[in-house]
């Protein structure tokens, strides 16, 4: 996986450097149970969805992801038709946090816990910096950060809110696979709320509940694909995450090599590859 920084030399040098759409989201999780956080008003969260301006990250990243304004990309024929289009649109974000009682005088301030590397996080520190910049600019909120190291952030996410081993924070920033409805389970239904699943966001949408139980019903794909696209507006209207970028999943490799289609999935054909 290329820099980002580096890839007009590694193209200059004569690499190519390949990318495409991937089933992978980097988001923020917001923590909605307990009694620390700020989250558990639906307008604090979509706020802050309107707060990100997710083509200044972009472009930070050189092009190497695109922005996510929901678990699945807007072209997926899963997306579903939600109320909440989410851009940058600081007023609206701004308007949405002062209805929840957040402004000026009283700013939104939380902490995030983050780590430096691992699992595909593309580069955490920078774009976590970037993060907490434009959220101060755009909207006021104030960001802090407890960094640690991936397999810490795992356990966490497995933790119930307010443990010791999240130092605060009430919200977290793992990446995820957006490539099944399998993960969706874990992730957003009652029945993965730690220590059971990944439900660390202790998120309750019984509308989304009972989309995923026609989905998991559905015995004809147009059912399936009904249901699944009714559950996700469900994760864009009431958003259980911050929704930042998706990973383009940048390769480089050398002009000898032959015959590399880059998939649009976690799993990658390496049967067709050759090198001249």
């Amino acid at each position: 996986v290329p820099p980002p920084d580096a890839i007009p030399s590694l193209k200059q040098a004569g690499f190519s450097v390949v990318t495409n759409s991937y089933p992978h989201v980097w988001p923020w999780f917001f923590q909605t149970g307990g009694n620390a956080t700020s989250f558990k008003d639906v307008r604090v969260r979509q706020g802050l969805n309107y707060c990100v301006d997710r083509a200044g990250l972009v472009q930070l990243l050189n092009g190497t992801a695109e922005p996510s304004v929901g678990w699945l990309k807007p072209g997926d024929p899963n997306f579903g038709t939600p109320e909440q289009r989410y851009g940058f649109d600081p007023a609206k974000g701004k308007a949405l946090l002062a209805a929840a009682g957040f402004g000026p005088q009283n700013p939104l301030k939380f902490k995030v816990m983050i780590s430096a590397s691992g699992s595909g996080q593309m580069l955490p520190l920078p774009m976590n910096e970037y993060m907490q910049q434009n959220l101060k600019e755009a909207c006021g909120v104030e960001v802090g950060f407890e960094v640690t190291e991936w397999n810490t952030l795992l356990t966490a996410v497995r933790s119930g809110p307010e443990a010791p081993i999240l130092s605060g924070s009430t919200a977290v920033n793992p990446s995820s696979p957006s490539s099944d409805p399998s993960v969706a389970a874990r992730y957003f239904l009652q029945a993965f709320v730690p220590p059971n699943g990944f439900n660390w966001a202790q998120w309750n949408d019984p509308a989304f509940e009972a989309a995923f139980l026609e989905l998991e019903n559905a015995r004809d794909e147009a059912a399936f694909n009904a249901a699944y696209a009714k559950a996700h507006a469900r994760l864009v209207d009431n958003p259980p995450w911050l929704y930042i970028v998706h990973d383009l999943n940048p390769r480089a490799m050398s002009r000898r090599v032959k015959g590399f289609v880059s998939a649009q999935s976690w799993f990658q054909d390496l049967v067709t590859v050759d090198l001249q």
